[in-house]
């Protein structure tokens, strides 16, 4: 399996551990509210390592950053809705850092770091329990066996 595809399926299985998620979903954002609170796994982008040597052939391998999204959806707009976010988001960001799994994929074990947070809550924006949490996760790839 191609390390980037490892390592977003594990992101699955590691947001479906956390406490009190009913369920989680990877690039689908329609979602019932019957599912909430859940998880979305966003395969978003990567990046080449900007320190990675450039005169290497094209199969050499690669230093490579992916930059999956995390997005967690609550089934409220309350007043509390800030607060529930920041709890998953701490549940999440300790699963994260804490899965030796994920940070076996990673290049030198180096694992997840987280790479922001951004909320829906905000002036001009709504007020929904919508939270995005993309972490940067070094990886090597090796051109030319990705497929196998």
């Amino acid at each position: 399996m191609d390390t980037r595809e490892a390592i977003l399926a594990r992101l699955v299985v590691i947001a479906g551990d956390v406490t009190g998620i009913k369920k989680v979903f990877r690039n689908e954002l329609a979602t019932n509210e019957t599912d909430l609170p859940a998880i979305i796994v966003l395969d978003a982008n990567e990046k080449a390592d900007p320190t990675d040597p450039e005169g290497r052939g094209p199969k050499a391998p690669r230093r490579m950053i992916m930059m999956p999204q995390l997005l967690i959806m609550l089934p409220e707009a309350s007043s509390a809705v800030g607060t529930a976010l920041n709890g998953f988001r701490a549940l999440l960001i300790d699963a994260v850092a804490n899965d030796d799994t994920l940070v076996g994929l990673t290049t030198n074990r180096q694992g997840a770091r987280l790479a922001a947070s951004e909320t829906q809550l905000a002036w001009g924006r709504s007020m929904l329990g919508e939270m995005g949490i993309p972490f940067a996760i070094p990886y090597i790839l090796f051109p030319g066996s990705i497929a196998g």
